[in-house]
């Protein structure tokens, strides 16, 4: 057995800066650390086509300093310690007819080991990550069988991630469960550009996995992806915020889909996603699923302007929200909305990495997110599906760095 070097503790034991640089933004980080300046979000870009100088020292610092407290004077503290006193009820007068589960995780990146971790990697969370009708994940990167370029951070461009075809195979499913649908549209759909997106296609379309966010036609870009859960049409969206300042091709500007997920309602254009309730509406979708890849790196609370952009697209049709990219775990929130008072949306803001490169333990925590669907007749009638519980269970990435390989255990 060969024993494997040391496994990166952080980003930025992976970034890649020229001697001056390295020094000053490592001088940045040390002095904001030391001073306590950023332990509260401060005002900053996280896409990195608006990133200026101060963005990517922030980003750097978080990347070792995950920030914990919420925005400041926001009062998101207390309104997410509150959710806890939820109570999941349906409906008076409303009799249900067929249930189904749903299961989702968050980012699928790549690790050393996990081409060696068949036998390891959900040997003791299998029935909760597959236990269920349909289990999802955001897949944060594309499927490739080779790679041009090494994996490493720079202040001008994000590091290219890709799965290799082995890695895949065991990251997507157990020895007798798959995953039955991967949110493709994250920030970096595009870091090996139209061969990566094809690629990435084929190797879900090839075993049998559902997906939302790459179109390989403009008419693509315009539906849901609809999925039976025992009985229930489920219609799943997927967005990105960014694409790490890569552009698609000019003939092809709807290969990825993407939408102003860290401004406020007013300033963004929901037409895409109106098309794709239209679709759904036409299909006879029963439960409509956000796959959202968005929020602030290394943050343990969403942004008051994403709570806001989640409450709007909960009133507009989303029935629930699975967020992910800011690679720590989020809280949950339960909202009970406007255009159907009895209809609570369970909104999940980030789950975390299920696997990922790195051995820094905030990195390494990540939740799986179990919802319960009832469809039935409500007292006048009308037939609704309707989340009756929702709930977070937390799970640990472990490497064993002596075998070369990774398991998966509740926290």
């Amino acid at each position: 057995m060969t024993a494997f070097s040391t496994l990166p503790h952080t980003p930025r034991e992976l970034f890649h800066f020229r001697l001056l640089e390295g020094l000053l933004y490592d001088g940045l980080v040390a002095w904001f650390n030391r001073t306590g300046l950023w332990r509260y979000p401060i005002e900053a870009s996280g896409d990195l086509e608006t990133m200026r100088f101060r963005d990517k020292v922030y980003w750097l610092y978080k990347s070792g300093n995950p920030v914990r407290q919420a925005t400041r004077w926001s009062s998101l503290e207390e309104h997410f310690a509150a959710q806890g006193a939820h109570a999941w009820r349906l409906p008076a007068g409303f009799t249900p007819e067929r249930e189904a589960s749903l299961s989702a995780v968050g980012d699928l990146m790549s690790h050393a080991f996990l081409a060696d971790s068949r036998e390891t990697l959900f040997r003791d969370v299998e029935q909760l990550v597959f236990g269920a009708d349909v289990a999802m994940a955001n897949l944060e990167c594309v499927v490739l069988p080779a790679a041009d370029r090494p994996f490493e951070f720079d202040t001008r461009s994000g590091p290219p991630l890709h799965f290799d075809p082995r890695s895949f195979d065991v990251v997507s499913g157990s020895a007798s469960r798959r995953f039955s649908f991967m949110a493709t549209a994250c920030n970096h759909s595009l870091d090996f550009g139209t061969d990566g997106v094809r690629s990435t296609i084929e190797a879900l379309r090839s075993c049998g996995i559902a997906y939302h966010g790459l179109n390989e036609t403009e008419a693509k870009e315009r539906e849901m992806s609809i999925l039976d859960a025992n009985g229930i049409r489920l219609g799943i969206v997927s967005f990105t915020f960014g694409l790490n300042a890569h552009r698609p091709p000019a003939d092809q500007p709807w290969l990825v889909n993407r939408m102003a997920l860290y401004a406020r309602p007013a300033e963004v254009d929901f037409k895409q996603l109106e098309e794709q309730f239209a679709h759904g509406r036409r299909s006879g979708v029963d439960f409509v699923i956000a796959q959202l890849h968005w929020g602030m790196e290394y943050e343990l609370y969403p942004r008051p302007e994403q709570v806001e952009l989640a409450h709007h697209l909960a009133e507009i049709g989303v029935d629930a929200i699975i967020g992910h990219h800011p690679h720590v775990l989020q809280p949950v929130e339960h909202y009970r909305t406007r255009r159907d008072p009895a209809r609570v949306v369970p909104i999940f803001y980030s789950l975390g990495n299920l696997t990922n490169p790195f051995s820094a333990p905030y990195l390494c925590r990540s939740g799986v997110a179990r919802i319960e669907l009832t469809c039935g007749r409500t007292c006048d009638g009308a037939t609704r599906t309707y989340a009756k519980t929702a709930r977070l269970t937390t799970l640990v990435q472990v490497a064993d760095p002596v075998n070369g390989t990774l398991r998966l255990q509740p926290a």
